[in-house]
């Protein structure tokens, strides 16, 4: 079976069907914070190809910043391998609107995504030595396959969408 093609509306799929905020070991309700391990059974997100720079890392947890809710817009993506390794994402349609793309058929495959549904986007930011300075990664968005809990990093071909998008 050939995966959809097609464009993705990247606010379809809320993250947070697949953030954690707990670990074992921490009272229930408490919050995952900064520089907290995070222990392999919470439910991970398996890449089918390591971020660039960082081999060998490959299971990741998404975990929610900021208050509950379905205004949450920023999490981090933070390796079980590796918990120092960490990268902030973000729901792109929440700085950008408009923002959709075509996935190239080899990744929809991949993805082994059966609906155009089953994806969710999140983009990379940098953060700036400010706020005003923070741009989002729009070239190549993070692309995780909620029923299966895998993901990839997608670099997008036959777009105008920029490496670096200020974030405001």
């Amino acid at each position: 079976m050939s995966a959809p093609t097609g464009t993705l509306e990247t606010g379809a799929l809320a993250p947070d069907v697949l953030a954690s905020e707990t670990v074992i070991g921490v009272p229930e309700g408490a919050r995952v914070r900064e520089g907290m391990p995070v222990d392999v059974d919470v439910p991970a997100l398996e890449l089918l190809r390591p971020m660039p720079g960082f081999p060998g890392l490959t299971r990741y947890v998404l975990v929610r910043l900021g208050p509950d809710g379905p205004d949450t817009v920023l999490y981090e993506l933070r390796s079980l391998e590796r918990p120092e390794v960490r990268f902030l994402v973000a729901v792109p349609t929440a700085f950008f609107p408009g923002y959709a793309f075509d996935l190239d058929e080899a990744s929809g495959t991949a993805l082994e995504l059966a609906a155009p549904e089953e994806a969710l986007v999140l983009v990379l930011l940098t953060i700036g030595d400010d706020a005003a300075s923070t741009t989002a990664n729009l070239l190549a968005p993070v692309v995780i396959n909620a029923r299966t809990r895998t993901a990839m990093q997608v670099i997008l071909s036959g777009t105008d969408w920029p490496v670096r998008a200020a974030v405001v």
